[in-house]
């Protein structure tokens, strides 16, 4: 089984190969520059290092978001692209699952609460119960204002957890877990067999009411 991971969904871009059920590549890269130009060759030239061919490839796994909709519409158009050549399946993850299900400490009456960075002051939010199940939809803060449950105790933190966050949030009972959503946690769990909750619709993630402050 080969599988292509790929993340496009923030400047953090990650890739990651699986071949023959063992992870040979791994890639991870901050991006300035438009993914349209950058992801077709860095895909190609990692397929070439992996000594795969396109069409070897069984799965293609790509980022929803929530993050950047361009950086992820991007990714799955290529996505969809290339599942027309090697007629692999595609799957899309929420990088908040990939953030929840990368915690492998004892989670016994905790919660789990997944942060992705959006912009300038703004993060996206989830949070998990102590099976990693979503117990609610994802939604947005600003580090000027955090939701009460940041303050309630036996939680765990994952994903993009700045200085100015953890400093804001620190208790005696909080636990900080530094992950952030990337193609070598998901190509991680893919090869233990941890299909997590991907799916074949390859819609973006939208965050409803962040888009809507916004405009």
């Amino acid at each position: 089984m080969n599988v292509l991971v790929f993340d496009t969904s923030t400047n953090n871009f990650s890739l990651s190969i699986i071949k023959d059920k063992k992870i040979v590549l791994n890639l991870s890269k901050n991006i300035n520059k438009t993914y349209s130009k950058f992801l077709i060759p860095i895909l190609k030239l990692s397929l070439k290092k992996s000594n795969l061919d396109i069409k070897e490839i069984n799965y293609i796994l790509t980022s929803l978001g929530p993050g950047s909709f361009t950086g992820i519409r991007i990714g799955i158009a290529v996505a969809k692209g290339i599942g027309i050549t090697s007629k692999a399946k595609i799957l899309g993850y929420s990088n908040m699952d990939v953030l929840a299900n990368a915690i492998n400490i004892d989670l016994k009456g905790k919660k789990i609460v997944t942060v992705i960075k959006s912009k300038n002051k703004d993060y996206y939010f989830q949070i998990f119960n102590h099976k990693k199940t979503a117990i609610n939809k994802i939604s947005t803060f600003s580090i000027d204002s955090l939701p009460r449950i940041f303050f309630h105790k036996n939680l765990i933190f994952s994903g993009d957890l700045d200085i100015k966050l953890i400093n804001k949030l620190k208790n005696k009972k909080t636990i900080f877990y530094k992950k952030k959503p990337n193609a070598y946690i998901l190509s991680n769990l893919f090869e233990k067999s941890n299909m997590l909750k991907m799916t074949k619709v390859l819609n973006p993630i939208y965050v409803y009411n962040h888009y809507a402050k916004k405009n």
